[in-house]
């Protein structure tokens, strides 16, 4: 959802409301859809790490007994920011992923275009 919405928008308003040429469109559209990417992945990573770090506890039980449990407890705790306390490191990584690969596709939509496929 975040990739693809905010990827056809974003050409979309680049496009048709700022007349940007075609690779800045496909530069800045791609750099939106990075962020956004990052914006809905960002508190299911947080989950998944949240999984990945669980220890026992003192008595011999774990702090979560899934995933879903893990989200409410840090939803119960009042912390629905929590997710996203490493959002400049976790957007700095996965942004540049998206930007190249929408930009890589532009390129072979182009290839088979010229090649009539």
């Amino acid at each position: 959802m975040g990739l693809f919405a905010s990827y056809d928008q974003s050409v979309e308003f680049f496009r048709d409301n700022l007349g940007m040429g075609e690779v800045a469109t496909v530069i800045g559209a791609s750099s939106v859809s990075g962020f956004f990417v990052a914006a809905c992945n960002l508190p299911f990573d947080y989950v998944k790490t949240q999984i990945q770090k669980l220890q026992l506890d003192a008595e011999g039980k774990l702090s979560y007994t899934s995933s879903f449990d893990c989200a409410m407890k840090t939803l119960k705790a009042g912390r629905p920011f929590k997710f996203y306390a490493r959002f400049p490191v976790y957007c700095v990584r996965i942004a540049p992923h998206v930007m190249m690969t929408w930009i890589f596709l532009n390129q072979i939509q182009k290839v088979e275009k010229k090649i009539r496929l």
